[in-house]
């Protein structure tokens, strides 16, 4: 063997080893963020009224891991970032307005996380209304994905008070639609990696 290819044949099996041995593992914080919603089918006929709506946190949060190609052995920390509400179906002859908030229940505790005034159903159908978050609710459901990540199973309930809607409805003219509100959740999530070292 001539020289040349000695060199060569020690370049190629040296190389990769001093690579090797100056790899760190190093663990990067990486961000995935993920929707759910809940739907709350509406037939009032009276001008105020509530309507509950139950939330598996935990199933919502394994899909979002499992949608990024993690599992719950990943996640580091997880928190709400937004919520938006809009009405999915509405077909009566005439609009209502309506007044009110959407509270959440956790543990036994409420809070209201958004509230809503003088709304058109009309003019929010097929649309995406960021709401104007209240810290309460906000803290609440933020302690229900901090218990997933210490392993329990929370499960949320929303509900919707409304207080006023113009014109009153009836037995003879119910006010009827459906709408959503939708809970983005931003998860931290644990990536383990190896980077070359220059030192």
């Amino acid at each position: 063997m001539n020289r040349k290819k000695l060199l060569a044949l020690l370049a190629a099996c040296v190389v990769p080893v001093l690579l090797a041995g100056c790899l760190d593992d190093k663990v990067l914080d990486l961000v995935a963020t993920g929707e759910t919603f809940v739907d709350f089918p509406q037939n009032e006929t009276s001008s105020s009224w509530t309507k509950a709506a139950v939330l598996d946190v935990g199933q919502e949060i394994r899909d979002i891991l499992n949608d990024n190609g993690y599992d719950e052995t990943d996640i580091k920390d997880a928190h709400v970032t937004s919520v938006h509400y809009g009405v999915s179906s509405f077909s009566q002859a005439h609009d209502w307005s309506i007044t009110g908030a959407i509270t959440v229940t956790y543990n036994g505790n409420t809070q209201t996380i958004m509230n809503y005034t003088s709304q058109s159903v009309q003019a929010a159908l097929g649309k995406k209304i960021p709401a104007t978050l209240q810290k309460p609710g906000v803290d609440l459901i933020n302690q229900a994905l901090a218990a997933f990540i210490n392993g329990g199973n929370p499960v949320l309930t929303f509900t919707i008070n409304n207080g006023s809607t113009t014109p009153p409805p009836s037995g003879g003219d119910p006010m009827i639609f459906d709408w959503r509100a939708w809970l983005a959740i931003q998860i931290i999530l644990k990536q383990e990696v190896k980077i070359p070292d220059p030192f």
